[in-house]
């Protein structure tokens, strides 16, 4: 078969396409013909060496979906033919958090697909059973590919974590990203007043068009009294955080009484101060919001399906374009996801 390998940490250009061995499936896998594969920041994380440094040579790849063509003999719920989501790291399902349904919060993790494991840049790929979700008919691979990892996090934001009603204003930073765009998308099916924030003036109209009420363009992060203003003065019911530290007093100057923080991404690293006591007199909810289990993958899928939700697809490429795609990464080009498709 053919594979995108990383043989060292580099650059875009040590991405290279060769022929590989196609992978058996282990008595409680699933071998899947990769249909698509999303390109995710952290692939490029994983690439440059800068955070974690997985045993090499790796098949990078975490937002995979595809058809199984072959299952293990321990697997007896899935069968060849079967269209399939994944989600993107591997729990041990017997702790207490896989057994009520909160698998991102594993005790005894086995890591990241693309990581750990080999991953989507590729023709074939074998994946645990625990891992996999049929994908509900008519809902294109291109699209389910994404439902782990760009769309899991939002959707916990807005639907699960964030409970949004009709009629509620949602505030979502770094709108422009993968994380941000889906946000808005599921606010707006949600019934919610959606307000964007975004650093390029450039972007505005794009994220408009994708369902954004009101856009405000803030370099700073000091937009917390353009939503009031925008709110008469009363707030954002939901602030979904796809930025982090570099704007925190942006979210909280935003917030409505009784209003609702959701953190779904963090750039920095870095530390934030807060008001306890603003906490208490406004009961704000502070809440942090991980991937995707089985079941909000389901989830997912099936609200997509429902909703007719698009992802932003920026391009489409082969699998020989691996690296072109990190570079257009790399160069901040990317109004949404790159597909690679086998």
């Amino acid at each position: 078969m053919k594979a995108v390998v990383l043989r060292a940490y580099g650059g875009p250009e040590e991405l290279k396409l060769e022929e590989l061995p196609r992978p058996s499936p282990a008595p409680d896998e699933a071998l899947l013909r990769v249909r698509a594969c999303g390109v995710c920041h952290l692939d490029m994380i994983v690439r440059s060496g800068m955070r974690s440094r997985p045993k090499l040579p790796l098949v990078i790849g975490h937002e995979l979906s595809g058809e199984i063509v072959e299952v293990g003999a321990a697997v007896t719920d899935f069968a060849p033919g079967d269209r399939v989501a994944s989600i993107n790291y591997q729990v041990c399902g017997e702790c207490k958090w896989c057994r009520v349904g909160r698998a991102s919060l594993c005790m005894h993790p086995r890591g990241e697909i693309g990581q750990v494991r080999q991953g989507g840049y590729a023709e074939y790929v074998a994946i645990p059973r625990a891992n996999l979700v049929r994908i509900p008919d008519g809902l294109p691979f291109e699209y389910a590919c994404l439902g782990a990892c760009c769309f899991a996090p939002p959707y916990k934001a807005v639907r699960l974590v964030g409970r949004v009603r009709p009629g509620e204003t949602v505030v979502v930073t770094g709108a422009s990203g993968g994380l941000g765009m889906a946000a808005i998308q599921i606010a707006r099916v949600s019934g919610a007043r959606t307000i964007a924030i975004t650093t390029s003036q450039a972007k505005v109209e794009r994220l408009k068009a994708l369902g954004a009420d009101e856009v405000i363009v803030s370099r700073d992060g000091t937009f917390g009294d353009d939503v009031r203003k925008l709110t008469g003065g009363i707030g954002a019911d939901l602030v979904v955080e796809t930025v982090g530290g570099a704007v925190f007093p942006g979210p909280l100057r935003s917030l409505a009484r009784g209003g609702r923080y959701v953190v779904i991404g963090e750039l920095t690293g870095k530390p934030v101060e807060i008001n306890l006591a603003l906490v208490i007199l406004k009961e704000w909810e502070i809440y942090g919001v991980e991937s995707a289990s089985r079941e909000d993958l389901n989830e997912i899928l099936h609200f997509m399906h429902r909703t007719a939700l698009q992802p932003t697809i920026w391009k489409t490429m082969p699998l020989d374009a691996a690296a072109e795609a990190h570079r257009h990464l790399t160069n901040r080009e990317v109004v949404g996801r790159i597909i690679l498709k086998p």
